[in-house]
């Protein structure tokens, strides 16, 4: 999945996903007519869906009991071709069964889930998809949860999911404008709080210094810039900024095949004494049509305050303990001096077709000469007839030291046209008032009925 692929879209359902204690939903899957040209592509189309069923959810606290919820996801969306789509949704979760009993009538069974709603970026869950503009376009907006999101190459921002914490739910915005050799890519994890914002600019040096197409798009000079001022309402963590500088340049440069030697360094750069780290590989993009392939394979000196990938697919968690459950934040981590290495592989097959297997899959690995590794493996899967959906995602980062290991699945089958069955678990971690983490347990099932025109 590359960077413009900002939302992630549950297959040709085209829900977002009922399960709201993590990103089960973590590779996009084709929607329907999607690779084709359509006709009609300048009407207007609209759908109304209705997701409802049961749910357990942990307490939220350390050694808590399970409540059960009843879930129910209104959702109503409205496109125009590929030019723009918006889909609005309001998953709500009513508390049947309390585990803990609390004396508060605002936490008793019946009502709505406060911790859903008790922070202002938990309104920004009501924006389930915004997009404004074609990929192609000099311009064009994406907005909605964050899966498995990647600025640029990733070397600050890689993976990232801003729906990893089952208590905070933002909505997120990408914004790419292509000019002339320049592209600007400007990204919020958070559209209505003062959390992690990036930008990347990348520069075509090709187009710069030559009008003939042969020379366009084989070596770029990038620089990019993340800054997260850790604010959430009336939760503050340590606030986290580093820059980069980079390029890459074509060692090979086909119709079908690329390939690109990069390399860059990068700080954190509001350390008192900020340590510079280094990287140097390969990357490569393959595309027959029906099979795209592409990944990447580092050599990484880093350490002390500054690592690559610093906001990774469980940022969010390492925001208050950076491995484990109670270690230090990631803002406060200092690590040994190390050569690493990465390797990233993603593949799609299919050309998304209704009628055809569609598979979407990735796999990133992050070994550290101090002992540590780091993965996230991600599956989507849609079955012949679009009927089945499958998503899967596993994360864990500390092996070797402390590790934890956050585990999300989903699984969906239309019975009829109009009608479908979901089905969702995996594990939860629940931040507490001293910065260590709970960890829990959620699963989930029901029916869905949606109607287009």
């Amino acid at each position: 999945m590359n960077a413009a692929s900002f939302l992630v879209l549950l297959s040709v359902l085209n829900q977002a996903a009922p399960y709201e204690g993590g990103s089960a939903t973590v590779e996009e899957l084709p929607l329907e007519d999607s690779g084709q040209e359509d006709p009609s592509a300048s009407a207007f189309t609209f759908r109304l869906a209705l997701e409802a069923g049961p749910l357990s959810l942990p307490s939220g606290t350390p050694g808590g009991g399970q409540d059960i919820f009843a879930f129910a996801l209104p959702v109503a969306r409205m496109a125009r071709g590929e030019s723009f789509a918006l889909q609005l949704g309001a998953p709500l979760r009513f508390r049947l069964l309390d585990a803990e009993p609390k004396q508060s009538a605002e936490d008793v069974g019946g009502f709505l889930r406060r911790e859903d709603w008790d922070t202002t970026s938990d309104y920004g869950q009501v924006l389930r998809e915004l997009r404004i503009g074609r990929d192609d376009n000099v311009a064009h907006l994406r907005a909605g949860p964050l899966h498995a999101f990647t600025l640029g190459e990733g070397h600050l921002v890689e993976r990232y999911d801003n729906q990893l914490s089952p208590d905070y739910h933002p909505a997120g915005a990408l914004l790419t404008v292509n000019y002339g050799p320049t592209r600007v890519l400007v990204a919020a994890s958070d559209v209505l709080s003062a959390r992690l914002f990036a930008g990347e600019l990348r520069l075509d040096i090709g187009r710069l210094a030559s009008k003939q197409d042969k020379h366009f798009d084989r070596y770029h000079a990038i620089a990019s810039f993340a800054h997260d001022f850790g604010k959430v309402g009336q939760e503050q963590t340590e606030s986290i900024t580093a820059a980069l500088l980079g390029g890459d340049a074509a060692l090979y440069k086909g119709e079908h095949l690329q390939l690109f030697a990069i390399g860059g360094a990068g700080s954190r750069v509001d350390a008192g004494t900020p340590d510079i780290g280094g990287f140097a590989g390969f990357s490569i993009r393959g595309n027959t049509g029906r099979v795209d392939v592409s990944g990447r394979l580092e050599g990484r000196y880093q350490g002390g305050n500054f690592r690559f990938g610093l906001f990774g697919p469980s940022y969010e968690l390492a925001r208050f303990s950076s491995t484990g459950l109670s270690e230090p934040p990631l803002a406060e981590e200092r690590m040994d001096k190390n050569l690493g290495g990465f390797a990233e592989l993603k593949l799609g097959v299919g050309s998304g077709e209704k009628e055809e297997l569609y598979m979407s899959a990735s796999a990133a690995v992050e070994h550290f000469t101090t002992g540590r590794t780091d993965t996230d493996f991600t599956l989507a899967l849609q079955l012949p007839g679009a009927r089945t959906t499958a998503a899967a995602r596993v994360i864990v980062v500390g092996i070797g030291t402390q590790p934890r290991y956050s585990v999300h699945a989903e699984l969906r089958q239309r019975i009829l046209e109009w009608l479908f069955v979901w089905g969702a678990g995996g594990t939860v971690h629940f931040p507490q008032p001293d910065g260590s983490l709970a960890k829990g347990y959620t699963a989930g099932a029901g029916v869905g009925m949606d109607f287009e025109r």
